[in-house]
């Protein structure tokens, strides 16, 4: 998918299941006019950041992180946390909600799923008019931010 933002930002995205060689790999790249960063799921312990000077490799550690990200990183650096762990994680966070807690920063919420639907159409709709689509701006409320 490609996309270009109101702030008139481009961008691309691919999501794939049946990538060769790929089973569940989750990667990520924000790519900027003066740097990049990517993560790997396939290497979860590094961040790695370019710029045009050099690359840095930015290894997990609990002690340099915000307390949000620390909540989520439970285990010493060395010790990788796995794709299970993450789900472990949501369903700790989804029961919390459920006992009457307030949602933790970033949960996804039912209008987060809303906005899901919303582009998946757009993409159908494009693909199948060959044609770019657009889709309408939200407020961070309305996506549950």
């Amino acid at each position: 998918m490609q996309f270009e933002t109101d702030g008139g930002a481009v961008g691309s995205t691919v999501i794939s299941q049946i990538s060769p060689g790929r089973k569940n790999r989750l990667w990520i790249e924000v790519d900027g006019a003066t740097q990049a960063v990517t993560f790997s799921q396939e290497e979860p312990e590094t961040l790695w950041s370019g710029t045009r000077a050099g690359v840095t490799l930015v290894p997990r550690d609990i002690a340099g992180m915000s307390a949000e990200a620390s909540r989520l990183s439970f285990l010493p650096a060395g010790h990788p946390q796995g794709y299970v762990d993450c789900f472990d994680l949501f369903v700790a966070d989804a029961h919390a909600v459920a006992r009457g807690d307030a949602p933790a920063d970033g949960m996804p919420l039912f209008a987060d799923g809303l906005r899901s639907a919303q582009l998946v159409e757009a993409v159908l709709c494009s693909a199948r008019e060959q044609r770019w689509v657009d889709v309408p701006a939200t407020t961070p409320t309305e996506v549950g931010s």
